[in-house]
């Protein structure tokens, strides 16, 4: 194998049989059936399940490489065959170096031992020297935050406690190829932090390093390139760029992005290009003094569009009934991209006067979004309702998807499908000035 190689892999599949098994049966019936297979002779119907279907790739040293996709996409088990805790049902791999990992909370410590001789056992299976261990052990402790608990079994470990630790071995040692699944998830923000400081050090190290995380602001910052897969298989393994192909087509095929339209009659004004959620059917929310009725996205600028553009001003609109009046009600709707949110609008905080908006009857809230504000993306919108400033009564941040586009005319078609496509919610547009 090529010296630039880390990672081959060639025709590599993990296929798994799925027993179907008869349930609901009592012990003594499960004898019967037993008893009247054996006599039948008949075999157990099973069906084959393919986590891994015909990967072939190719990695160079010193890459960083993000491997994102849907749950069940086979993003660990890919990671779990590299780091030979799953054996594959058919295919090679190549390594080029020594391998670490740190996959599933449980996996490579032995709970009946105690933190240090885990730290050390760890070592040694990755075959580090124990002299090596103990001149990293301190570094190896301190970094995980563990200190007063090194001595203790780790079966009494928190999971996040557990994580921590099995990171720092394994980003505090020598290994050439690194591998990550899902812990820039677990303990503290102060510690998630630490952890992507570390593993922007390995990168400038020249280690090769994969890194799994439903989070793609982690893949965004730390990556370099990205696997995207799907049902078992790569869909494509390119740059950066893949995070928002894999992002937004994600999030297109459901019924909620700029889909369900309906005709809303306000001062005889017919509405026919609405992204919208009824909630609940009417059912008084929280403290039985509000009702929730709908949320919706509607386009200020074209009046006759269900589509939304970069251009458009658009307004977030929620829906309900105040059911008792002399309640203080704070409102507000979020706006999420890439698993986060960036934006809280909050009536509290604004220039509104609520008060006629807390009366007892049927009310409408909306919040202007200025054109030329919001970047070219799918975006989450969600609604959040609180009492007396202290008590959230009720609140959805993954409620609604809308997909804001770019109008291209000719004059600029050509440069911006070439250059200018970039991550981030927002892209304002600004006063520019030459002198």
């Amino acid at each position: 194998m090529d010296e630039n190689i880390a990672i081959r892999i060639t025709g590599l599949s993990k296929k798994y049989s799925i027993s179907e098994k008869k349930t609901g049966l009592s012990f003594a019936g499960r004898l019967k059936e037993l008893f009247r297979l054996s006599r039948h002779k008949k075999v157990q119907k099973s069906n084959d399940f393919y986590a891994l279907k015909d990967i072939n790739l190719e990695i160079k040293k010193g890459e960083s490489v993000g491997i994102i996709g849907r749950n069940g996409a086979g993003k660990s088990t890919l990671l779990k065959t590299l780091a030979e805790v799953v054996e594959p049902t058919e295919g090679t791999i190549e390594i080029n170096g020594t391998v670490a990992s740190v996959l599933e909370v449980g996996m490579g410590f032995h709970p009946e031992l105690s933190g240090r001789e885990n730290v050390f056992l760890s070592g040694a299976m990755l075959g580090i020297s124990k002299k090596k261990i103990a001149e990293k052990f301190d570094e190896i402790v301190d970094f995980a935050g563990v200190g007063k608990f090194i001595d203790t079994p780790v079966k009494h470990y928190s999971s996040g406690m557990y994580v921590r630790l099995a990171f720092s071995v394994v980003a505090n040692i020598d290994a050439d190829i690194l591998l990550f699944d899902e812990v820039l998830n677990v303990g503290d923000l102060a510690f998630q932090l630490k952890c992507s400081e570390k593993i922007k050090e390995l990168f400038e190290q020249k280690k090769t390093v994969l890194l799994v995380s439903h989070n793609m602001n982690d893949i965004q910052h730390l990556c370099r390139e990205v696997i995207y897969m799907s049902q078992g298989k790569i869909v494509e393994f390119g740059s950066i760029d893949l995070i928002k192909v894999y992002y937004e087509g994600s999030l297109n095929d459901t019924r909620l992005i700029n889909s369900d339209i309906v005709e809303i009659d306000e001062s005889n004004k017919v509405f026919s290009n609405i992204s919208f959620k009824e909630l609940n059917e009417g059912v008084p929310l929280g403290d039985q003094c509000v009702v929730v009725k709908k949320l919706y996205v509607y386009n200020e600028t074209l009046s006759s569009s269900i589509d939304f553009f970069t251009n458009n001003e658009i307004s977030i609109n929620l829906e309900y009934e105040i059911l008792k009046q002399g309640i203080f009600y704070d409102f507000g709707f979020t706006v999420s991209t890439m698993n986060n949110i960036f934006m809280g609008i909050h009536t509290l905080i604004s220039d509104i006067d609520i008060t006629d908006g807390l009366k007892q009857g049927k009310h409408s809230l909306k919040v202007y979004l200025p054109k030329d504000f919001l970047n070219d993306t799918v975006f989450i919108i969600g609604y959040s309702i609180t009492k007396e400033n202290k008590e959230i009564v009720c609140y959805d941040t993954n409620l609604l998807k809308i997909k804001i586009s770019r109008q291209l005319n000719n004059k600029n078609r050509e440069y911006f499908l070439k250059f200018n496509s970039f991550f981030g919610p927002l892209r304002p547009k600004f006063k520019w000035e030459v002198k």
